[in-house]
């Protein structure tokens, strides 16, 4: 449970990917849901209703940012926002900073939206 505007209640979000171009193309564009699991500032861990294999890789967990400082991951309660998305591994999505991006150094990053709904 975690809260945003006052509520305590799961965060069910809705990813739309916008780049890369290949993996929209490959995957149809389909929208990603799932299931915020941690927020840490405005980073955000996501755990995906359907995992999916890309480029060799099982992406069931995303890091997802604001794109930019103006709208923050919070305003996604009211429509989507522009947001960054990084693959993460099972083993860090459980860590104890599981938001941490520091050992990034490219590969498995997206471009896209987010929007979220209280999960009921």
């Amino acid at each position: 449970m975690f809260e945003i505007h006052g509520e305590n209640k799961p965060i069910k979000e809705k990813l739309q990917l916008s780049d890369p171009w290949e993996m929209g193309e490959a995957l149809g564009w389909q929208p990603f849901t799932g299931l915020v699991s941690d927020l840490t500032g405005d980073s955000w861990l996501v755990e995906l209703d359907e995992p999916f294999d890309y480029a060799g890789t099982r992406h069931q967990y995303m890091v997802i940012s604001a794109r930019h400082e103006s709208k923050p991951l919070t305003m996604a309660t009211s429509g989507a926002v522009p947001c960054n998305m990084i693959r993460t591994a099972a083993e860090r999505a459980v860590s104890d900073n599981p938001c941490d991006i520091s050992w990034w150094r490219g590969g498995h990053a997206m471009i896209g939206a987010v929007s979220l709904d209280a999960a009921p």
